[in-house]
């Protein structure tokens, strides 16, 4: 099979893009011919954004793309700026089938996150027209750009566009059903659920000595930050920190005045995986609704449990007291109990939920188990 994969990167690399890579490549270890159509926001970002409704050079692109590669499937992910919805023009007036994977609310809200001045933004779910995250200016707090997202959006909606794409893929039941109880008049029968995966990895012997708390991920206020700084600040747990971001300041200032506090700026891949190795449990606090969460899967896959907010697919992903904890979202106090119960947990049982992180890990989130979900779905519209 052709297959070609269609994706705007983000300026600061994220799970996206590495979602993106790991799908192209599992399907090529598994014989498929694929092809990658790619667009970037590092350039002329004023110009991408007036066309964001219709954008004619990336339809242009997107032509060109389908006419030398001829693929027999095109598969989205991210359109946001460059790409535009003129990407599904061009795929759909060629003949084409296309699926889409959802990595966001972009399409439901212009906040993309459902996430606004530290507290879960909804009003745009039910509305016609989200008037209501335009006056917040829920999109980089500018009013302008917040509506001017919208229209795209909506007139997108108005003329069908969305409605072309023959298959919307989510990571998880609770993202779908957001879509399937909006505004954005989604069908059960459009939708398919397949989550990410990770590489598989050898599991060793957990350190003895030396192990360490670890966050893994971008420095926002929706992914939890504030909270995992206050709770580790009052638990003198040690905490190791990776990424970058706009909270970057605050991270710096807390590990400066908190010597269990350890910042490492933004890691590699392969620094990663070595952090993991020693990492007694990965933290996931979020507060607003993620659609996945890829170290969550990562850790899983070199046996790691997580203790992550009780939010959404989270709680589904995290089964508090088998592969991880669970605390309330945004609380630093319960937080900061997690950390303590996990370090008080006798050896056997803290062994145990090594064990059953792995076992989530094997059961749900192989390549091998996503290759299959994945082809499957290509099949129903191919």
């Amino acid at each position: 099979m052709r297959i070609l994969f269609v994706h705007t990167f983000y300026k600061l690399p994220g799970g996206e893009d590495a979602v993106v890579q790991n799908e192209m490549e599992l399907l090529r270890q598994n014989g498929h011919e694929v092809e990658l159509l790619s667009f970037n926001n590092s350039a002329g970002g004023l110009s991408k954004l007036l066309f964001m409704p219709y954008n004619p050079f990336s339809y242009r692109a997107t032509k060109e793309k389908l006419q030398t590669f001829q693929p027999d499937i095109v598969h989205l992910h991210n359109l946001h700026f460059a790409a535009s919805a003129s990407v599904i023009k061009a795929v759909h007036r060629a003949g084409i089938p296309m699926v889409m994977t959802i990595h966001n609310y972009r399409l439901l809200c212009p906040s993309a996150s459902l996430y606004h001045e530290n507290n879960l933004f909804l009003d745009s779910l039910k509305a016609e027209f989200p008037w209501a995250a335009v006056r917040k200016g829920v999109y980089k707090n500018s009013k302008i750009i917040t509506f001017w997202l919208a229209f795209s959006n909506y007139i997108n909606r108005k003329m069908g566009t969305w409605q072309l794409i023959d298959k919307y893929i989510f990571l998880n039941a609770h993202s779908r059903r957001l879509f399937l109880d909006s505004t954005f008049k989604l069908t059960q029968e459009k939708t398919a659920l397949k989550p990410n995966f990770a590489q598989a990895t050898k599991v060793g012997p957990r350190p003895a000595t030396d192990s360490y708390f670890l966050y893994v991920g971008r420095l926002t206020e929706e992914k939890g930050v504030i909270t995992l700084l206050e709770a580790f600040a009052a638990s003198g747990a040690w905490l190791k920190i990776a990424g970058m971001g706009p909270l970057e300041a605050t991270v710096e200032r807390f590990a400066a005045e908190n010597k269990n506090i350890e910042y490492l700026g933004q890691q590699s891949r392969q620094e990663i995986d070595q952090l993991l190795e020693k990492a007694e449990a990965v933290i996931f606090p979020s507060v607003w609704f993620e659609t996945f969460g890829m170290i969550v899967v990562e850790a899983f896959a070199k046996g790691i449990p997580v203790i992550t907010s009780d939010l959404g697919n989270m709680k589904i992903l995290v089964t508090n007291g088998f592969n991880g904890l669970t605390f309330d979202p945004g609380n630093p106090g319960d937080l900061a109990i997690k950390i303590k119960q996990f370090m008080d947990l006798p050896k056997d049982d803290k062994r145990q939920m090594h064990e059953n992180a792995r076992e989530t890990y094997e059961l749900n989130f192989s390549p091998e188990d996503n290759a299959s979900r994945l082809l499957e779905i290509y099949s129903q519209v191919n």
